[in-house]
């Protein structure tokens, strides 16, 4: 009998709020709503977490999003009952909206649990049941936010043209800096393989090695994010002359400027394929000449192009 009567009261607890209750759609609202936090794209996770299409019509929830971060308050009979402030959130969509409708999620079963144990009566003279269950544990915490600073190491193959005297190839390596998802300071050392230029009485070959320095904007889009990034790169040219009297090699240096769009297709938490391409402008540009031993002076000479361009495919590791 004391069980039947506990179903009772349960019962007679609980069945005002479910005749009472409301569609999420309407108990939820988004402020400012941004590129990931929207209203449609929020309650497919809060009906999953909640493992319900409805709240109690007392409870009221409003959402916004602000940068990086979001925040969200619930509302009781429209006075604040819980809140929470994300300085920072995923940098892709679907994992901001999972992390913020999970939190949701917690804080509205404890709003709705608060409501139920302050509409209770007092039962000050019935002594806890033996049979009662014990305490539930504490609900888990979301996930937590990731670092504000984080560092990648990206590896490239590429394919140079009009950077070289013909169509190279070039291999790059380096660290990348990446504050808060949205800047980038990258590293990289450079090296190219061995191009070559004509000479009337045979060929020059050219070879760059050096290093590569860039600062980056990135901005995730869905599954996706896009670089942009502007930068130098420097070091040695290697040339060498072939089939040409009294031919030897000469090192000489070079500068130029780089400009990169890239698009990253994240295919793990950890790594990430990434499709780049570069504008290319020698601000210091080798020249390689072929000296008469007779007069001393320069018969031929052949000197490395103005500007060109890159195009990359590489590999991106996260830690």
């Amino acid at each position: 009998m004391r069980r039947v009567a506990c179903v009772i009261v349960l019962w007679a607890l609980t069945a005002p709020a479910a005749a009472d209750d409301r569609p999420l759609s309407e108990a939820v609202s988004v402020a400012r709503e941004g590129e990931c936090l929207t209203a449609d794209g929020l309650l497919p996770h809060l009906r999953t977490w909640l493992e319900r299409d409805a709240i109690d019509a007392r409870l009221g929830v409003l959402i916004e999003e602000s940068g990086p971060g979001a925040r969200f308050v619930v509302l009781h009979d429209g006075r604040p009952s819980a809140s929470r402030t994300f300085d920072r959130l995923p940098a892709s969509c679907a994992d901001r909206r999972a992390v913020v409708a999970l939190a949701v999620a917690l804080a509205v079963d404890a709003a709705l649990l608060e409501s139920l144990r302050a509409d209770a009566p007092p039962s000050a003279d019935a002594p806890p049941s033996a049979d009662a269950p014990p305490p539930a544990s504490p609900s888990p915490a979301p996930p937590p936010a990731p670092p504000i600073v984080r560092l990648e190491l990206a590896a490239e193959g590429q394919a140079l043209f009009e950077v070289l005297p013909e169509v190279a190839g070039a291999w790059q390596v380096g660290p990348r800096l990446v504050i808060a998802d949205a800047f980038e300071l990258a590293l990289s050392a450079w090296v190219t393989s061995v191009s070559g230029a004509a000479l009337a009485e045979g060929r020059v070959s050219a070879q760059l090695a050096g290093g590569r320095l860039d600062a980056c904007v990135r901005r995730p889009i869905g599954a996706i994010y896009l670089r942009g990034c502007g930068g130098a790169a420097a070091g040695v040219a290697l040339g060498a002359g072939e089939g040409v009297p009294g031919a030897r090699e000469a090192r000489v240096p070079f500068v130029g400027l780089l400009a990169r769009a890239a698009l990253g297709l994240p295919l793990t938490d950890w790594l990430a394929l990434e499709l780049s391409a570069d504008g290319w402008i020698a601000l210091l540009r080798p020249r390689f000449d072929v000296i008469d031993a007779s007069t001393g002076a320069a018969s031929q000479s052949a000197t490395l192009p103005l500007g060109g361009g890159l195009a990359s495919l590489g590999v991106v590791l996260g830690f």
